[in-house]
């Protein structure tokens, strides 16, 4: 992992975060998200999150998992 440090401009109300060469996003992103942890700010492409990979991902065909058997169950220990 590569740590770039930055500068971030404040606008009014909004905040700009300047990206060096090093830390670019590739050209053709025009959306990310920004997953908030605590102090942290973690910028992720859109097309790379989960949400988007299974909303907008390949859908499974309609055969998918046809083969499985059912599983037997099994009993615990009671604790």
């Amino acid at each position: 992992m590569t740590i770039v440090i930055t500068i971030v401009f404040t606008n009014n109300r909004s905040q700009t975060v300047r990206l060096s060469a090093q830390a670019r996003l590739p050209d053709k992103v025009r959306k990310v998200t920004i997953r908030i942890r605590g102090r942290e700010r973690i910028i992720t492409p859109i097309e790379n999150t989960w949400d988007h990979f299974f909303l907008n991902g390949p859908a499974v065909s309609g055969d998918f998992l046809s083969e499985r058997g059912v599983q037997k169950r099994f009993e615990r220990e009671s604790l």
